[in-house]
């Protein structure tokens, strides 16, 4: 997915680095990235330069929230996205314990190489060090927390990683970085800023929340054509509208007026909380 033509600089931060600075900064110190991604929208989820942001250290790619996401569909980009040995995937919900000792065996897995080389140097064996980085909103301290849990063992600062962060010990040969690696999501195209705002993964107030519903409903009658009908209780898909959910949900402004803007608010809302059922906005090649 290439950049799109109108790309902003990215903001400075206090320090007087970027945002991209600090993320590069936290990779010269691990050896596997942990990528998250929302699992309805794996490639518009993830950014646009995270392949010569990241390039050749190992990357596990964690498809979050995947109790929203149909689940063959979350199947199918595990399998597309295990592109070589050095990358694998793995879809989540984070709600649950599930899936953590895969999640720990995969890191294992990938970060075998990089122990073995540093026992063969004569260096002390240590655990892998691990950093979590997404574009925002898409789950990273999430699955910190869920990876953590409550019997936080922390290991303490490392050389080169800004003061403050710290170290924490999820498995006898796992070491995670607490602090997330932000990535803005500042080089996207409209079809994707559109993905994005329709799961709630850009800012509130940078859209307009009529305009994205209205495209949402259009991208969802070609995916889920039925479920949109019975959702607004319509008998074609030219009756599937904002006004239409309005009408059927008692939205209704003065004189009985269907209120488009509150219905706009309900369907997003049942769109990112899973009322509209699982739902995938894309599909592997």
């Amino acid at each position: 997915m290439p950049p799109s033509k109108n790309t902003k600089k990215p903001k400075s931060d206090k320090s007087g680095g970027t945002a991209f600075q600090q993320v590069q900064n936290q990779l010269k110190w691990v050896d596997l990235i942990i990528e998250v991604c929302d699992a309805r929208a794996p490639m518009a989820s993830r950014h646009p330069r995270s392949a010569s942001l990241f390039g050749s250290k190992p990357r596990l790619i964690v498809l979050a929230k995947e109790d929203l996401a149909e689940h063959a569909a979350s199947k199918n980009w595990v399998n597309a996205l295990a592109s070589n040995p050095n990358q694998k995937a793995i879809s989540l919900a984070l709600k649950t314990s599930k899936g953590k000792s895969k999640l720990i065996d995969l890191a294992l897995s990938l970060t075998e190489a990089k122990r073995k080389q540093l026992v063969e140097k004569g260096i002390l064996p240590r655990p892998a060090r691990v950093c979590v980085v997404g574009v925002p909103n898409v789950g990273k301290s999430s699955l910190i927390n869920w990876l953590v849990g409550q019997k936080r063992v922390r290991v303490g600062d490392k050389p080169g990683v800004t003061r403050g962060q710290q170290w924490v010990r999820v498995h006898p040969q796992v070491e995670l970085l607490d602090t997330p690696g932000v990535l803005p999501a500042d080089e996207i195209e409209k079809s994707v800023q559109l993905k994005l705002s329709l799961l709630n993964l850009v800012q509130a107030g940078t859209y307009d929340s009529e305009d994205v519903a209205r495209q949402g409903l259009h991208i969802l009658k070609a995916i889920y054509p039925e479920r949109l009908k019975e959702y607004v209780s319509a008998d074609s898909l030219e009756g599937v509208t904002l006004q239409a959910l309005a009408t059927k949900r008692n939205l209704l402004g003065t004189g009985g007026i269907p209120d488009i803007k509150r219905a706009a608010s309900v369907f997003l809302g049942d769109l990112r909380s899973g009322k509209l059922g699982e739902i995938t906005l894309e599909r592997p090649d």
